[in-house]
């Protein structure tokens, strides 16, 4: 995977200062179609600070590289909402380069740093909320499992739900084992599974330290309505960012629905969109698709890596494109921006990031 990434990037380096990526997105602008829809997916902007207690796997960015890149894409695109996305599966034309923005989560770097970057831009972003963490102030499941792990008390211990596994503490592959427990196992008890995680390994664990844990990472509802107020736009990441496909009937439609009344309720205005948790693709879940589109989405977005092409609607027939099923590039702090820069123009060079969070 190294391998492959670092040839990617001798590619990305090299058609960068032949001019090639300027080139491509130039003459893209006067190809009649299709319209080809890129979205960027973020969920935290933070420099890379050796001392910073939480999952460092997860910012995407760094403030400084996150100007550079909007900076680009304000250059060569044209920055799109969920309105302008909408419009256009029901038959409207597309601006040429049509670009979105993406933050998944809910992390409080949105706000805090992202937003006033995008507003110096004069880029607009949509942000995908998980409105469990913000209502009741808990802390991102993968984030409580990193610090468990960073504090464990023990160098190894046995779990027992839902199944009996060794972890060792300081293993690298032990967070993403956890991780992997509440992503692919069916009917989950999250709470129990992670509080078995923190007594297995002498942590101790209460509301109030969650709470503290989350103010210092996760959006309060202000947060979300000055991101709303600032033009940006807010839509679903389900409640609790469970894995739909490991969900029965009723917590799907609670997942679903309850996100999306209770994003609505607090901003007043009509919730459209959905990105999946950990960004799997539903194409073939037609259990999923359908209780997607009950639940009152418009749209759907996976993290399955590429660009969306959408024809013109006398076209599309013959040629369709999957509303609920819409790609984005993933970016990291390790990306160059020749790399980031290749990715929009030549999505077919992205390589898959890290992430298989969403």
């Amino acid at each position: 995977m190294l391998r492959i990434v670092s040839l990617r990037e001798h590619v990305a380096g090299v058609l960068h200062r032949a001019g090639a990526l300027k080139a491509v997105m130039h003459i893209r602008r006067f190809a009649p179609v299709p319209a080809r829809i890129t979205i960027l997916t973020y969920h935290h902007i933070a420099d890379d600070d050796p001392t910073y207690p939480y999952d460092p796997g997860v910012a995407d960015a760094t403030p400084a590289q996150f100007r550079r890149q909007m900076e680009l894409l304000a250059r060569y695109g044209t920055p799109i909402g969920i309105d302008d996305l909408v419009r256009a599966f029901d038959g409207a034309t597309l601006p040429k380069n049509p670009v979105m923005v993406t933050f998944d989560d809910g992390y409080r770097s949105c706000h805090d740093v992202a937003l006033p970057i995008l507003r110096a831009v004069g880029m607009r972003a949509t942000f995908f909320i998980a409105t469990g963490y913000v209502t009741n102030r808990k802390l991102y499941w993968w984030e409580r499992i990193a610090i468990i792990l960073a504090q464990a008390r023990v160098a190894s211990a046995t779990l027992t739900y839902p199944q009996s596994i060794e972890i060792v503490a300081n293993d690298p592959r032990a967070q993403a084992i956890l991780a992997d427990y509440i992503k692919d196992t069916p009917s989950l008890d999250l709470e129990r599974f992670l509080i078995g995680v923190s007594t297995a390994f002498g942590v101790e664990w209460n509301s109030a330290i969650e709470a503290t844990h989350a103010d210092n990472l996760v959006m309060s509802w202000d947060h979300v309505r000055a991101l709303s107020r600032a033009g940006m736009d807010i839509e679903s990441h389900t409640k609790t960012h469970r894995v739909l496909l490991t969900l029965g009937d009723d917590d799907l439609r609670d997942e679903l629905a309850g996100s999306r009344q209770e994003l609505e309720t607090q901003l007043g205005r009509p919730v459209r969109a959905i990105a999946y948790p950990v960004g799997r693709r539903v194409s073939h879940r037609i259990r999923l698709r359908r209780a997607i589109e009950a639940a009152g989405y418009r749209l759907g977005l996976s993290n399955a890596s590429g660009s969306t092409r959408l024809w013109p609607a006398s076209m599309r027939g013959m040629v369709p494109a999957d509303r609920y099923d819409l790609r984005r590039l993933s970016t990291e702090r390790t990306m160059s921006d020749a790399m980031y820069f290749t990715q929009v123009a030549v999505p077919r060079l992205a390589y898959i990031g890290r992430h298989d969070r969403g």
